[in-house]
C-alpha cells in the first residue's frame, strides 16, 4: 500500500522550493485487513488512509492520516526524516511530477474536501458512512492522476471503493480547476511520499494581511 500528506506554506526562491522536515513513521492503512482493496499493474493494493505518527518535535506521538503519491516505495515503519517540498518536485528519487501532474492530484483532493470526506488537512470522520471506501477512491483516483495503471473495475479491486469512486470522479460534477492551499509532498528516500499540509503560524498570517493592507493603500493612493 502506499500513501501520501499535505502543507499550507509560502515560499520564495528559484529551483527546489522545500518548506522544512518532519519526522514521522508509518503505523498502518486504516482499516488494517478491512481496508478497501485496489488492483494497480499485476498486484492488488490496500488502498486508504495512510496512519503516520510523528516521531520527533512537538508532536511526537501524534498520529495523522495521509495518501501516497510514490508508487516505486514502500512504506516503512520505522522512524524516518522527511522533506516538505512542493509537490510538482516529487517523487524524490524519480522523475518530478512537473505542474500538470501536480495539478491533477491537487483536484481530487479538493474535490474530496468539496464532498465533505476529508478536511482540507487531508484528515477525515472515521464514523462516517462509506469510510473505507472514500478512502480508498481518492487514492485510487491520486494514482490515477499520476498515471498508474489504476483498474478499479478488476474483479479484486474492491466494490466499495468502486462505488464511491464513480461519486467522487463523476464527469458531470469533478471540477478539473478545484484547488486546496498548500498541497506539498513529504518525501524521503527509500520510503514512499506522501501529502501534507501544514498550517501557516497565525503571525505568518497576519503578517500577510498587513502586506495585503499595504499593496491595497498604495494602489489607492496611485489611483487618487
Amino acid at each position: 500500500m502506499k500513501n501520501g500528506l499535505i502543507m499550507l506554506v509560502l515560499a520564495a526562491g528559484s529551483g527546489l522550493a522545500t518548506a522544512g522536515t518532519i519526522n514521522a513513521k508509518y503505523v498502518h492503512v486504516a482499516g488494517n485487513s478491512g481496508a478497501a482493496h485496489l488492483r494497480v499493474g499485476g498486484t492488488t493494493y490496500f488502498a486508504g488512509h495512510m496512519v503516520h505518527e510523528y516521531t520527533g518535535g512537538v508532536r511526537t506521538g501524534q498520529r495523522f492520516a495521509t495518501f501516497c503519491i510514490d508508487l516505486g516505495e514502500s512504506a516503512v515503519n520505522s522512524p524516518k526524516g522527511y522533506q516538505l517540498v512542493d509537490l510538482a518536485d516529487a517523487p524524490m528519487p524519480g522523475t518530478p511530477y512537473g505542474q500538470v501532474i501536480a495539478g491533477r492530484i491537487n483536484a481530487v483532493v479538493a474535490n474530496a474536501v468539496a464532498l465533505g470526506w476529508i478536511d482540507n488537512r487531508l484528515q477525515a470522520d472515521a464514523g462516517q458512512a462509506n469510510y473505507l471506501g472514500r478512502m480508498g477512491a481518492i487514492q485510487a483516483a491520486i494514482w490515477q492522476a499520476m498515471g498508474g495503471d489504476v483498474q478499479v473495475n478488476a474483479s479484486q479491486t474492491s466494490a466499495s471503493l468502486r462505488a464511491q469512486h464513480a461519486i467522487l470522479m463523476n464527469a458531470q460534477t469533478f471540477d478539473s480547476e478545484a484547488r486546496i492551499g498548500g498541497l506539498k509532498a513529504m518525501v524521503a528516500p527509500g520510503a514512499q511520499d506522501m501529502l501534507y499540509v501544514v498550517p501557516l503560524p497565525p503571525a505568518a498570517l497576519a503578517g500577510a494581511g498587513l502586506l495585503a493592507a499595504g499593496l491595497g493603500l498604495r494602489a489607492a493612493r496611485r489611483r487618487g
